[in-house]
C-alpha cells in the first residue's frame, strides 16, 4: 500500500467516526429519555434520583419493609432534623426559635411538628407506665387485685347489713335506712366488678341507674331545671367513682392540650405589644418550642421515675429546669438583655400559671359535661 493510500484510509476512518459517533450518543440520549418514565407524583421528566419539580425520590418501593422504614422514618428521623434540633432546643432554644423565625427552617423540626411529636410520646409513655409524675393512687382506676380486695369487702358488709335487716324489732324508718344502705353498696359492688372487667359504658349505666333511684327516693321541694339536674346527676357520678373521672380527666388531657399553645399566645405578646419588629408568628413559634421541651421534659423525668430515680430530684428538676429554659430562650429569641429578660421571665411565669389553671378549669368542664 502506497503513502497515498495509506492516508485516504485514515481520512476515510476518521469521517466515519466523526459521522457515526454524534448519531450515536444522540441516539442513545434519546433512547434514554423515551424509556425513562416520568415521576409517578406529579409527571414531570426525570433527571437524576429525585424529581426537579417535586422532590419526590425517582425509584419507589412496594415492599413490607419500606412500610417499616417509613415509620421509622417519619416518627424518629425526620430526615435527620430531629437531631438538629433536640440539642439546639435544649441547650440554645432562643437561637433556635430565632434561626427558625428568619427563615432557616429546613435543617430543623417545625414547632408543630415538634409539638405534636412530643404529645404523641408523652401518650405513648404514660399509657405503658400510667404516668410516673402525674400518677397518684387516689387518681387511678383500682388495679385487679385493689378490685379483688374492695369487692371482698363489700360481699362482707353487705352480708351484714342484710343480717341486720332480717333481725326482728326493728322500725320502719331503720328498715328503709338499711334497705338504702344495701342498695348503696349493691351499686359500688356493681361498679367495681365493671371498672375491674374495663366495661366503662357499664359503669355509666349503673351510676344513672343509682341515680335515677336516688331520684325517685327523694321529693325535691321544687323541680330542677334541665341543667340542674344533669350537674346533679354528673356529680352524684363523680362522689361514687372519683376514679373514673379522673380516668376520664387525663383522657381529655391528652387530647386538649393543643390549647395551650392559643392560650399562651396573648401572654406573650403582651410583653412585646410595643415592639414592631416582631409578629404574632413569632410568638407562635416561642410558645411551641417552648411547649415542645416542657412536653419532652416531663417525658425525661418520668422514665428517671420510671428507673428509680428519687422523687425529690424530679420535683427539683421540674421547678428549676423550666425559669432557666424560658430565661434563655427569651433573651435569645427577642434580642433581650439580662435585666429585661429577667422582669419578663417574672411575668411569663404568672401567665404559664394562669395558662395551666384555665387549662385545668377547661378539663374540669369538660370532664363534668362530657
Amino acid at each position: 500500500m502506497t503513502e497515498g493510500e495509506a492516508a485516504a484510509d485514515v481520512l476515510t476512518g476518521a469521517i466515519v467516526a466523526h459521522t457515526v459517533e454524534p448519531q450515536t450518543g444522540a441516539a442513545a440520549q434519546h433512547q434514554t429519555t423515551e424509556t425513562r418514565a416520568p415521576c409517578l407524583n406529579c409527571g414531570a421528566a426525570l433527571s437524576g434520583s429525585y424529581c426537579a419539580a417535586c422532590g419526590q425520590a425517582a425509584h419507589v418501593h412496594r415492599s413490607i419493609t419500606s412500610i417499616a422504614h417509613d415509620i421509622l422514618h417519619s416518627v424518629v428521623h425526620f430526615d435527620g432534623k430531629l437531631w438538629r434540633t433536640l440539642p439546639e432546643l435544649a441547650i440554645r432554644p432562643g437561637r433556635l426559635t430565632r434561626r427558625y423565625i428568619e427563615g432557616e427552617r429546613a435543617k430543623f423540626i417545625s414547632p408543630m411538628a415538634l409539638y405534636l411529636f412530643s404529645v404523641f410520646l408523652m401518650y405513648a409513655l404514660f399509657s405503658l407506665t400510667g404516668g410516673v409524675v402525674l400518677k397518684n393512687d387516689w387518681a387511678s382506676i383500682p388495679t385487679a387485685e385493689d378490685s379483688a380486695a374492695g369487692i371482698a369487702a363489700l360481699d362482707v358488709s353487705l352480708q351484714n347489713r342484710r343480717a341486720e335487716l332480717g333481725e326482728s324489732g326493728l322500725s320502719a324508718a331503720q328498715r328503709a335506712e338499711l334497705t338504702e344502705e344495701i342498695a348503696d353498696l349493691e351499686t359500688s359492688r356493681a361498679v367495681m366488678v365493671a371498672l375491674a372487667s374495663g366495661d366503662l359504658a357499664r359503669v355509666e349505666e349503673i351510676e344513672r341507674a343509682a341515680a335515677a333511684r336516688r331520684g325517685e327516693t327523694e321529693e325535691p321541694e321544687r323541680t330542677p331545671t334541665e341543667l340542674e339536674s344533669t350537674l346533679s346527676r354528673r356529680f352524684e357520678e363523680i362522689s361514687d367513682s372519683p376514679g373514673l373521672f379522673v380516668y376520664k380527666l387525663q383522657t381529655n388531657g391528652y387530647k386538649f392540650l393543643w390549647l395551650l399553645v392559643p392560650l399562651s399566645i396573648p401572654f406573650v405578646w403582651l410583653l412585646f405589644c410595643w415592639r414592631r419588629d416582631v409578629r404574632a408568628y413569632d410568638h407562635a413559634v416561642f410558645v411551641t418550642y417552648s411547649m415542645s421541651f416542657m412536653l419532652l421534659l416531663l417525658v425525661f423525668v418520668s422514665l428517671l421515675g420510671t428507673v428509680g430515680i428519687r422523687s425529690g430530684f424530679i420535683t427539683a428538676a421540674l421547678f428549676v429546669i423550666p425559669p432557666i429554659h424560658m430565661y434563655k430562650q427569651l433573651r435569645a429569641a427577642y434580642g433581650l438583655s439580662r435585666p429585661g429578660a429577667v422582669v419578663r421571665l417574672f411575668f411569663l411565669l404568672i401567665a404559664a400559671a394562669i395558662v395551666l389553671l384555665v387549662y385545668l378549669l377547661l378539663l374540669l368542664l369538660f370532664g363534668v359535661l362530657g
